[in-house]
């Protein structure tokens, strides 16, 4: 899915790294927030002159396209009442220094994802999103350390402080949070226009023959 969805993990990479020894922008306002406080992305999209059940094949062809790669990601499938639900998982990385020295950092970002569907439209939530550590790397796969909901992170973000006035400890924490923040919202809003292009997209006419 990030080959899909993702920008270039190279390019994040360097700049993430390069960022630690300077402040990232970040601002809490621009990352929406449930009656919940929970961080959630949404779209609710009309689709003129298309049925229930089209827009319903639509969304799941795109779920197979998007975790092709992870099965059983589906865990509700209503066609009668338009709802799929889905839990999906994407591994990301960013790079912090320790002693001079780039570390990576692995996670996978798991996040639920709720289609409603109707004639004529649709809507789609993403929420909540929980943030998985890896420990370490064992065979082909890796060992998680530890779970928690990603509003965790926007806990250790102050509201005000002073950059310089902040231990190297707290620097390299405020640069996680912010790091892992910033790309779950670049992710959200790149999942969300995948999908809106997707489910608006004309059906293709059948040809007929010409002999």
């Amino acid at each position: 899915m990030k080959k899909l969805l993702f920008f270039s993990l190279t390019f994040l990479l360097f700049h993430f790294a390069q960022a630690q020894d300077t402040d990232i922008p970040f601002k809490k306002k621009d990352y929406p927030l449930d009656a919940n406080k929970k961080l959630s992305y949404s779209i609710i999209q009309e689709v003129p002159k298309t049925s229930k059940d089209e827009l319903y094949s639509r969304a799941l062809s795109w779920i197979n396209e998007a975790f092709k790669d992870q099965p059983g990601v589906i865990k509700l499938q209503d066609k009668d009442n338009g709802k799929i639900i889905i839990e999906g998982s994407t591994e990301d990385s960013y790079s912090v220094k320790t002693l001079g020295v780039l570390v990576p950092k692995k996670y996978y970002q798991n996040v639920k994802m709720e289609f409603s569907i109707k004639d004529g439209k649709y809507r789609l939530i993403m929420s909540p999103f929980q943030i998985e550590n890896i420990a370490a790397r064992f065979g082909g796969s890796y060992i998680p350390s530890s779970k928690r909901p990603i509003e965790r992170y926007f806990e250790q973000i102050p509201d005000s402080y002073s950059f310089t006035a902040l231990t190297s400890l707290e620097k390299t924490q405020l640069f996680s949070s912010k790091t892992i923040l910033i790309k779950a919202g670049r992710f959200a809003d790149s999942t969300l226009l995948s999908i809106k292009g997707y489910m608006a997209k004309a059906t293709a006419p059948v040809k007929k023959d010409e002999w």
